[in-house]
Parts: structure tokens; sequence; C-alpha cells
């Protein structure tokens, strides 16, 4: 179909009632055209209108949300080719590619472009980048920035003991284990600096039923008045031993896909890219975790938390309080991964600072299954809709619903119906690209989105290999060792490493 009759086959209604259907005049007056030849555009963002040659793009700090089923084409209409658009106009951006797809489609458009290349490889560990998610609160705590480290550990410890709270009848067991999981990771601030061991490895090490009594010898030895001791006081001798017992277990199970799969914690203890530059220069970022298996979703959440939250420092030192290069997520398949902490806050918050949100759902239903009531504070502030194809029948219902009524004429005289049905919701052209839009404030919209093999300019990608790394053999923190320093020093000593 040529770019004239896609824009002609836009449906489009007189307005008979309520409501109407927006027309392609309003359509492109409210978004930014782009020539799609050209070597830089003035903005990224998704496309509401495009045939392939030419693009009407929504580049406000606005929250898009995508919902599709399975094969409804909402990477290649709208992902593969949002992506392209970032890259002419200079934004980074953070992506979860499940398949790897668009990492082969974008990511040599992206050097070529002078783009850094980040890849978190979680499916063919050895190949991409490494990225410690210690490093950063570490720092942070190291140079007097306590605020920021202490809301960086209670993110990660709360996206560990997630799933235990989620699987758990009782959270007082988790609720401790996440505590004394805090704790450890405050450990080793403090004490493992100087072994150079403060990693994952290390963490995990300490979590472990072994380093127990250690850890109890420790906690006696430590200062009432140090933060530290007071977490581990609090669940080591506070409680009984088979209560202590099953906390230690709990705390266990979240560290232990650390302890058994060696080579991904080996990886997460080292960092081949700084989180902080991703708001300063020209950054790529593809998360590549397998959608066959859910063992290192998890890692998603946890560096996306991580990237926000840092990301957000990082605009509140510039002086317009806004990232100098915009950041966008691109979050493929974004209820498959685990619940991402403080989701409605960040995306609240994330417009101000330079930041935008590109959400993939299959259904409003697993949206709800996965953020429960929160689900409608996120659709809430995504200014964009994006509807493909769906058999759900919430999410057909609410489509319908949001798009209106008309005045309409019945055997029985005047009567309202919808503007659109759930059976006719049910019958775009998937190989058209058919679509219905939801855009700002305008009328609703149903256009034919061009595919990516539909796009020229970005035809001749190149493909470019995910390089090896030499993943380093990090050290790990001897907490006996360590402990054996404090045996003969008296109760309450102030917290510190010893000479």
């Amino acid at each position: 179909m040529s770019s004239s009759n896609q824009i002609k086959n836009t449906r489009y209604k007189s307005n008979t009632g309520q409501t109407r259907w927006a027309s392609v005049e309003e359509m492109q007056r409210s978004a930014t055209k782009v020539d799609l030849s050209a070597p830089v555009y003035p903005t990224g963002g998704i496309p509401v209108m495009s045939d392939g040659h030419t693009a009407y793009l929504d580049g406000r700090d606005t929250h898009t949300l995508i919902f599709g089923a399975t094969g409804s084409k909402k990477t290649r209409l709208f992902c593969m080719p949002t992506i392209n658009m970032f890259i002419r106009a200079g934004e980074s951006f953070v992506v979860t590619d499940p398949k790897a797809e668009l990492y082969v489609r974008t990511a040599g458009f992206a050097k070529e472009h002078g783009y850094k290349v980040v890849v978190l490889n979680f499916r063919d560990i050895g190949y991409g980048d490494m990225w410690d998610p210690l490093a950063l609160p570490y720092e942070y705590y190291r140079t007097g920035r306590r605020d920021e480290a202490n809301n960086l550990v209670n993110d990660l410890a709360a996206t560990l003991s997630a799933p235990q709270k989620e699987n758990s009848s009782d959270l007082l067991y988790p609720m401790m284990a996440e505590g004394l999981l805090t704790a450890n990771m405050y450990l080793l601030f403090e004490a493992a600096a100087a072994e150079n061991a403060v990693n994952l490895r290390s963490l995990t090490a300490l979590c472990s039923q072994s380093s127990l009594e250690s850890l109890k010898t420790l906690s006696g030895k430590m200062n009432n008045q140090n933060t530290i001791g007071m977490l581990f006081k609090g669940t080591l001798l506070g409680e009984n031993e088979k209560t202590v017992s099953s906390i230690m277990t709990v705390l266990y199970g979240m560290v232990n896909i650390f302890n058994m799969n060696k080579r991904l914690t080996d990886m997460l203890c080292s960092n081949t890219f700084d989180i902080r530059m991703f708001g300063h220069e020209k950054t790529a970022v593809y998360i590549i975790v397998p959608d066959e298996k859910t063992t290192c979703h998890f890692l998603v959440t946890m560096f996306i938390k991580q990237v926000y939250e840092i990301l957000i420092g990082e605009a509140q030192r510039q002086a317009k309080l806004a990232l100098p290069i915009r950041v966008n997520f691109v979050l493929d398949e974004f209820c498959n991964i685990p619940k991402i902490p403080d989701m409605p806050s960040m995306i609240s918050a994330a417009r101000s600072r330079n930041m935008r949100f590109y959400l993939v759902a299959q259904s409003i239903h697993q949206l709800k299954g996965r953020y429960g009531e929160d689900a409608d504070t996120i659709k809430g502030n995504c200014d964009n809709w994006i509807f493909l194809t769906s058999r759900e029948r919430d999410l057909l219902n609410e489509i319908s619903f949001l798009c209106g009524e008309i005045d309409a004429w019945g055997p029985g005289g005047a009567e309202k119906r919808k503007l659109i049905s759930v059976t006719e919701l049910q019958r775009f052209n998937k190989e058209k690209g058919e679509c219905l839009i939801l855009h700002g404030r305008q009328y609703p919209f149903i256009t034919y989105m061009a595919d990516i093999d539909e796009y020229p300019d970005f035809a001749n990608y190149q493909v470019i290999p995910i390089p090896p790394i030499e993943i380093p053999h990090p050290n790990t923190f001897d907490v006996v060792k360590f402990t054996t320093k404090f045996a003969f020093a008296p109760e309450g000593v102030p917290f510190s490493n010893p000479d």
C-alpha cells in the first residue's frame, strides 16, 4: 500500500454525537512530522501515523501503553521503528529484548550514529557487558551520599525479597529476612572494602547458614547505636534458634540463584559501564533475557529500578532538574517481569526529569495480575494507548468504552451506540498494521502502521555480534576471618574495619 493510500484509508467519521473519530489533519497537528530519510530528527517518540517514509511522532514527555496479544506485531509496528527514531534524534534508550531481535535490528544503526551500546545478556553469559548492582550504592555510601545509598540498598533488598513475599502466607519471615539482607549489604560496605570484596558473591556467602554463628558473634560486639548493629541484633539476637533458622532459610532462598549460577554471579560483580552516563551521552541499552523461563527476570526489574533511581539523582543535580539527554524505557513484555517497586510513582515523576516509559502488555488482566490496584495508576499516567488486537473481554470493553458513544437511529428511534464495538475491535487487519490509537486529548483514531520492513531508510541495518567478555573471578569476603579480629574486643565497641 502506498503512503498516500495509507493516509487516505485512515478511518474518519463526522461528529454525530458525543464523540467521533479524529481526522487525519487533527492527528497531524497534534504530532511532529518527520521525514524518515532525514539524517537527524528534531525529536524521538512513538509514531501515531507512519507509512514508512513520513511519520508523525509524539515527541512530548508522555508515556505510552501498547496492548496486543502474542503475534500482533507490537514489536515490528512500534518497538523497532520507535527505537530507530530515538537513534536519529540522539536520545538514549533502555529496552527489554527477550529474543534479541531489537538488538539485531537496531544496535548496528545505533553504533553507526555514535552510540555507546550496552548489552546485559542473561541468555548467553559471557557475551555483552557486566553490571555490578552493589557498585554505585557502595560508592554513594563511601562518599557520604548516604540517603541515595540507602534508597538503592532498600530497592535491591525489596526486589530480591519480592518472590518470597508473594509466595508466603506469613510475611513475618520474609520481612525479617529482608532486614537481614539489608544489614549484610551494609556490613560489606563497612568491612569488605579492604579486601575488595563488596560484591554479590560476598553477599551470597553472608546469607548462607554457614555464616550464621560468625554474624551472631559480630552483632554481639557491635555498638547499640550503630545502624548495622541494630539490624543484626533485632534479628539474630532477638529471636529464638528456630525462628532465626527459619529466617536464614528464607534469606538463602532470596539469593540462591547466585549460589547456583556462579558464572552469572561473577558477571554481576564488575562494571563495564556507568549508569549515570545514560542521561549525559547517547547510550543504547539492550536487556536480553530468556522468555522461555523466568529465572533471571528479577534481574531485569532490579536493573530498571536502579537505572531509574540513579537517573533521578542525576536529574536533580542539573540546573533544569532534568537529564541533558532524554532516556526512554521500552519495556517489551512488561508484565512478564516481576513487579517493579514503586512503578506508579516512577511513571508519575519520570516525565519532568526527561524520561519516558513505553510499556508493552498483552492484556489488562495481565497488567492487573502483576500490579493489582496500581494498574489503574499506571494506565492513567499513559497519555497514549495503542490497541492492536485481543480476545480479552475486559480490554475490549475498556477500549470500546473510552472511545465513547454516538447518537444513532435504530428500529425504535434514537439510541446510543458505541463508536466502535467489541466485535469491530476484534476484526483489525493484522497484515495491514491496523490499530486504534488514543492519543492525548484527541478523539480516537484508527490507522494503518507501516511494518519495519516498509521503512526503506531503516532497511540497510548492520548486524553487529555481541562481543565476548572476560569475566574476572571476584574476591569473596571471609566473615569468619573478619570475626576473629573481634574475638577479644569488649562488647559494644563501635563497629569499624579493624586494622
